[in-house]
């Protein structure tokens, strides 16, 4: 792989191509141009308002996870290339992982195959024997940290809050890290911990695995901590009764009863056991249910709330003496119109028609007032996710921003936060686009642009964006179209995309028709005249922002 001309940002030796994310820390692709290798680099963010103690634990944990990962060489364990330093910046340069995360394929999917966790849950194995047995406690494990590679190979990552055995504790006794959902009854409670913690986060991780659910979940940390402390979760249904017993005794409360080592866990799953018989115990009614037996089961009736209807089996023969009883009636008129067997007929139609009306009525209203009660319930949720996305977005941290935007979407789809959690989104799209355009990033701005045009496709900016980013790669009949398009749906605006769009199309348009003059020898080469960026329309906060 070459490096463009415009990968100029560098940290330590690498040159840095593009951000990948942005959590707790960044991750960069970067290039190491010594032997033109790619790798993933991890910059450690400071928080500014971090006290002196505080950073300098910060970066201590920082230095013990590219210690704790450096120290392990194992195919399914993230390899660690170096841990650096560049002036007051830090960082841990590791290897490139190409694939997708289990949480991706868990979202995308749902639950697995018995064979593919298998499989999965062997590797883990694997690398955490590996890295117990060289003293390091991963004590994160989650579907983020599993990245699946082309061809099914895991790779365990992120020893951010890994424990060196032996090594001294950075921080105070009863911390507690990890992910709630995750943890250990000994990481909640914030005692002593060791190699059986991440047996129990591992039996989480396949349960979920089998079932696309969490085993300890809830509405706050509160709940989810408590589940994890006092209740059981129920067997995964359909998974087989050794591979449910197995689950079961990793994640069991007790350290003492749960495995002792993966490897134990590892040879259980290989014959197909459970090596300790009380873990069945209650899983003889929960039967196998294979993956051909699930397409063979016929589905049951269910109403329009979801309970089973009755089955036509169970119900009993007419009474014939269940007869109604004649409503009086008057007498009819000398010459009726209609006959009584078609006056009959038309007032049973119509008493039909006007039934099947209120049950269609009262099934709409229905389903309206479960859409509002469901909207105003998670609408509360939502509105905490935009009210910090905005504080973040005031303190200039855009990523973080998106971020919390994404998640009051997520909560709340069809309330009118997520339409401002929209339109701020695409303000931070904006302001990103103006900043890799303001840099000459070609590329990230390019993929910027597309981005905007995807969500919003007939706003202007997307288009004037991506016209810049074509200019600048010479690609000018592109950079032409984009700009048109942009100009026809700015107009006369305000904020300057349709004036600034015309102007970069009649320049463009001159340099063509000079390139295509009768008698020039050669088009002149276009070395892609770039705006200012302070000509670039832009403004932050944008016009109507919140």
């Amino acid at each position: 792989m070459t490096v463009s001309a415009q990968s100029t940002n560098t940290l330590g030796k690498y040159q840095i191509i593009r951000e990948i994310a942005r959590s707790n820390d960044i991750v960069y692709e970067a290039i190491d141009p010594s032997i033109n290798r790619r790798v993933a680099l991890k910059e450690l963010w400071l928080d500014p308002s971090l006290t002196g103690v505080q950073k300098r634990e910060r970066i201590e944990r920082f230095w013990r996870e590219g210690k704790a990962a450096g120290r392990l060489s194992h195919p399914n364990i993230v390899t660690i290339y170096e841990v650096g330093r560049d002036g007051d910046r830090y960082f841990i340069a590791m290897e490139y992982l190409e694939g997708q995360t289990l949480r991706d394929v868990l979202q995308a999917g749902g639950p697995l195959p018995i064979e593919t966790i298998k499989d999965y849950v062997l590797q883990l194995c694997s690398a955490l024997s590996y890295a117990h047995s060289n003293g390091v406690i991963h004590r994160d494990i989650k579907p983020e940290n599993v990245q699946i590679l082309p061809g099914g190979h895991i790779k365990l990552t992120d020893f951010g809050i890994a424990r060196i055995m032996g090594e001294p504790v950075i921080t105070q006794d009863g911390q507690v890290f990890g992910t709630p959902s995750y943890m250990s009854p000994e990481q909640v409670a914030g005692k002593p911990i060791d190699a059986r913690s991440d047996i129990f986060s591992l039996g989480v991780l396949i349960y979920e695995m089998l079932t696309g659910k969490k085993p300890f979940a809830g509405d706050s940390l509160v709940t989810i901590t408590y589940n994890i402390m006092n209740m059981e979760p129920p067997p995964p249904p359909g998974a087989p009764p050794y591979l449910a017993a197995i689950v079961r005794k990793a994640m069991a409360k007790d350290p003492e009863k749960r495995y002792q080592s993966v490897d134990e866990l590892a040879e259980d799953l290989r014959n197909e056991r459970c090596s300790d018989p009380d873990f069945y115990t209650g899983l003889e009614s929960q039967p196998s249910t294979s993956a051909s037996q699930l397409t063979r089961q016929q589905p049951v009736p269910v109403t329009g709330y979801s309970a089973p209807m009755p089955s036509s089996t169970t119900a009993g023969p007419p009474d014939p003496f269940a007869q109604p009883f004649p409503a009086p009636s008057p007498p009819p008129p000398p010459q009726p119109i209609l006959s009584a067997e078609t006056r009959s007929f038309l007032g049973v139609f119509f008493l039909v028609i006007g039934v099947a009306g209120m049950i269609i009525f009262a099934i709409w209203a229905l389903n309206i007032a479960y859409e509002s009660y469901v909207t105003a319930q998670t609408t509360s949720a939502a509105a905490r996710y935009y009210e910090q996305g905005i504080e973040l977005l005031k303190r200039g941290r855009l990523d973080v921003a998106e971020q919390q935007f994404q998640h009051a979407i997520r909560v709340s789809p069809k309330s009118e936060i997520a339409k401002y959690s929209q339109d701020a989104i695409y303000q931070i799209w904006t302001a990103r686009a103006h900043s890799y355009a303001s840099q000459r990033n070609q590329r990230a701005l390019e993929e910027q642009a597309r981005r905007m045009i995807e969500l919003r496709p007939n706003n202007p900016e997307g288009h004037f964006y991506l016209g810049l980013a074509y200019e600048r790669q010479g690609k000018l009949s592109e950079a032409i179209a984009e700009y048109e398009k942009a100009s026809l749906l700015a107009g006369n605006d305000e904020a300057g995309y349709g004036q600034a769009s015309r102007s970069r199309i009649e320049y463009l348009k001159d340099l063509l028709q000079e390139a295509n003059t009768p008698g020039s020898m050669q088009p002149p080469t276009y070395d892609a005249p770039q705006p200012p960026s302070s000509d670039i329309p832009y403004q932050w906060p944008p016009r109507g922002s919140p």
